[in-house]
């Protein structure tokens, strides 16, 4: 199949199924996306057709306005922040990393039958675990609760949180927004990390620790 079948064929099904839920499409560059922006949130799909016959059907990713707001003036060390346009570019706070782990998202097409298979599996995955995940996730205290799962486990905050370091910043910011009665014990748990081996981050922290200061819960837990 052609590159531009391929497009064709998957914008015309997932059009049907998004546009009326609010979504836009964003065409240009390497990366197109459906964008569902709303008040709180916003909801990214981004894809990828390669010129070996990939097609890369993308994980949903959610950027919580608040949360990115903060993460946006804080910024993170030798980082170029032109590309974020809050419009097709958002910075990102978490990404459900389900339908990568239970279907391969990236897959050699050469058929139609090949693509629409891969299109009826991502669509279903949609409208069902991936609505779950924002109807979920797009509610701060059930990202703090995730998060209390996680390091009760012995795992980190990346499992859910987007970023290297960062996740680690988002993380202290949806602490201090849902009043998290544990939020002193996480600054001493990022605290360990970022000053026991100081490096670039470690003034980009103190900022936002200067900037937690001044962030009021918007939750009571």
């Amino acid at each position: 199949m052609l590159k531009k079948d391929k497009k064709e064929y998957v914008y015309s099904k997932l059009d049907e199924l998004l546009k009326p839920q609010g979504y836009k499409f964003y065409k240009a560059g390497l990366d197109p996306c459906y964008n569902l922006n709303t008040e709180d949130y916003v909801v990214s799909l981004i894809f990828n057709f390669k010129d070996m016959g990939e097609v890369y059907l993308g994980n949903i990713i959610l950027s919580i306005k608040v949360v990115e707001d903060i993460m946006y003036e804080i910024k993170k060390p030798n980082q170029n922040y032109e590309h974020v346009d809050f419009k097709k570019y958002y910075l990102y706070t978490l990404m459900d990393k389900s339908y990568m782990k239970d279907e391969k998202s990236d897959e050699y097409i050469d058929t139609m039958d090949q693509l629409q298979v891969l299109v009826d599996k991502y669509v279903n995955y949609l409208e069902t675990s991936g609505k779950e995940f924002i109807e979920t996730y797009s509610y701060l205290p059930n990202v703090l609760r995730k998060m209390d799962e996680l390091q009760a486990e012995g795992k980190y905050w990346s499992e859910i949180l987007s970023g290297s370091d960062e996740n680690l910043f988002r993380g202290l910011i949806v602490s201090k927004l849902c009043n998290d009665i544990n939020f002193k014990e996480k600054v001493k748990y990022v605290d360990s990390i970022f000053y026991e081996t100081p490096d670039d981050w470690l003034p980009y922290y103190e900022k936002l620790k200067e900037r937690l200061k001044t962030v009021e819960p918007i939750y009571n837990l």
